[in-house]
């Protein structure tokens, strides 16, 4: 049986409590972390907490649409050997195809 642990709520805190961890929290610099380990990253999903911050622009967009088939095989083998994945590949050349269109 998994036994858990009653945690007391910021809120219920006194004073003093809150101050000093407000000021623990401000020692702390973002070169003092770690990256989160696999077991971090499982209990984020757990959580429904994403991990991490959108690398480009404000975020991103999942969308499906249809390739040819041989198309696809060619722009994957293209993003390959040029060290890109496929997502940054379509990405450039939507940029690259509006760009010479304006």
């Amino acid at each position: 049986m998994k036994k858990t642990r009653k945690r007391a709520s910021f809120d219920d805190l006194s004073s003093a409590e809150k101050e000093a961890i407000y000021q623990e929290c401000e020692t702390i610099r973002p070169e003092d972390g770690q990256p989160l380990t696999k077991e971090d990253m499982r209990q984020h999903r757990k959580a429904g907490l994403r991990v991490g911050r959108p690398r480009v622009g404000r975020g991103v967009k999942r969308i499906n649409t249809s390739v040819e088939q041989g198309l696809l095989e060619t722009a994957d083998r293209f993003a390959r050997r040029h060290g890109m994945t496929r997502a940054r590949l379509i990405a450039q050349r939507i940029r690259a195809f509006i760009s010479g269109a304006a």
